[in-house]
């Protein structure tokens, strides 16, 4: 059992999580929620339309001329208790996380936060309900106190008379006559009375405490502490997918450098250049040295970039254009009708590695060797500025063959190719081809430029 890292709980939550708004009102739902960046968007939440309320209540009583004794120990208890309920265990279980408890352990001090905030506001809500109904009774009692000195101690004619009339109204007490029909009409009467009292009496407590439980528990923090199981699934379950995508992201870019060495150093590759040598060393030795010489260059330019973890930031244009002039010289030394040119108008920037290499490789592959006679090879890289973006250009044109050839522009490399570019760049990289009006074809990588 481990803990739970909390390094990250301030920040945002990832768009595949959040709710991504913008108002005052939902921004806490862009957090995690029992963080301290979350709580205080809560907060801000509620007390400024409380304070606002507030305040437009008092306008309304001044307006009115109310008076405020009779509003203020309603209106306080009620802002202040609710207020409380709000905050007080939400603020418990932000400092709950904060303790950073393994899983298990975090869920149940949470909802014990929220408990015992919940009993604490009630007790909050009483005290200053206790204490509003206190001043209020004070004021009560003094006034009445007020009241009977004015006639304490005073023996006024109006006194007196007022207390004749009370005595002689307490002393006659007319009896009713009610028959016996209506007595017991009166008695049944009374009898559903009761009984729908005894029904209310048992009714109201049990729909006012639901009422209230609902209240408690979705102000208190019960709805926040659904939302923080809810979203901490979520989150897991958007880790998986991004660890899902990064594994398959680095199985297609494992697969690619295997195909990628196994097409440079697969048996049939280094039997034809071993085999191109032996030709010409009695023949042609000065040939014989040259391509031993190329497939040393080749080699020692390809081989230790697949010790290489393949990221991007480990691959630079330079060393990718260095691989395929090492390339390509083999192969001119191989087909002598191959000729090459490579141009950059760009000193040097990142570039995914083997993408280049690939693609010459198709050209070679699927353009210059079905063709018959002359063929050539054109490289160039430029930087190409598109809607304000500096775009990186990454041509390689050949002569050969072309769409009606043994390609479509739909093979296995070129399509790990397009899924790398997806999976790195989204929409801001492509790779197109296109055919050539002299025949062959060109294929185009359109990448965003970084130096």
């Amino acid at each position: 059992m481990t803990k739970i890292d909390n390094r990250s709980t301030e920040q945002p939550l990832p768009p595949e999580v959040s709710i991504g708004s913008d108002s005052w009102l939902t921004r806490a739902r862009n957090y995690p929620v029992f963080s301290r960046t979350w709580y205080y968007y809560r907060s801000l939440a509620w007390l400024i339309p409380l304070v606002v309320i507030d305040l437009l209540i008092l306008v309304i009583t001044t307006l009115l001329s109310l008076p405020l004794s009779k509003v203020l120990p309603v209106m306080l208890p009620i802002s202040i208790g609710v207020s409380a309920l709000y905050l007080t265990g939400p603020g418990l279980a932000v400092l709950v996380r904060q303790l950073q408890f393994v899983e298990k352990k975090e869920a149940i001090y949470l909802t014990l936060a929220l408990v015992f905030g919940g009993l604490l506001s009630y007790g909050i809500y009483q005290l200053s309900d206790y204490f509003c109904d206190w001043v209020s009774s004070e004021k009560k009692v003094h006034g009445s106190f007020e009241f009977a000195a004015k006639f304490e101690g005073h023996d006024s004619p109006a006194s007196k008379e007022l207390e004749s009339g009370i005595n002689s109204f307490h002393s006659v007490k007319p009896k009713p006559q009610v028959s016996t029909a209506s007595a017991a009409a009166s008695s049944d009467e009374q009898t559903a009375k009761e009984a729908n009292q005894n029904i209310n009496q048992f009714l109201t407590p049990v729909v006012n405490g639901f009422v209230d439980t609902l209240i408690v528990i979705s102000l208190g923090g019960g709805f926040d502490l659904w939302l923080f199981f809810r979203q901490k699934k979520r989150l897991l379950e958007d880790q998986r997918l991004r660890e899902l995508k990064q594994a398959q992201e680095a199985r297609r870019e494992a697969e690619l450098r295997l195909s990628v060495l196994v097409a440079q150093v697969e048996p049939h590759f280094l039997f034809n250049t071993l085999a191109g040598v032996r030709s010409a060393i009695n023949t042609e030795p000065v040939r014989a040295t040259a391509i031993v010489d190329h497939l040393v260059d080749y080699l020692r330019a390809t081989i230790p970039k697949f010790r290489s973890d393949g990221s991007s930031s480990q691959a630079r244009l330079q060393q990718q254009l260095d691989a395929a002039r090492a390339y390509l010289n083999l192969m001119q030394a191989r087909i002598p009708r191959l000729n090459f040119s490579i141009e950059s108008e760009i000193a040097d920037a990142a570039l995914p590695p083997l993408m280049l290499i690939s693609l010459v490789e198709n050209a070679i592959k699927h353009g210059v060797e079905p063709k018959i006679g002359p063929a050539h090879i054109a490289i160039n890289a430029r930087e190409l500025v598109l809607d304000k973006q500096s775009l990186l250009e990454l041509s390689v044109a050949d002569d050969g063959v072309g769409f009606g050839g043994t390609t479509s522009g739909s093979g296995i490399g070129l399509e790990n190719i397009r899924e790398r570019l997806a999976s790195m760049y989204g929409d801001a990289a492509s790779l197109t081809l296109k055919a050539n009006p002299e025949g062959g074809v060109t294929a185009i990588i359109c990448l965003p430029l970084e130096k």
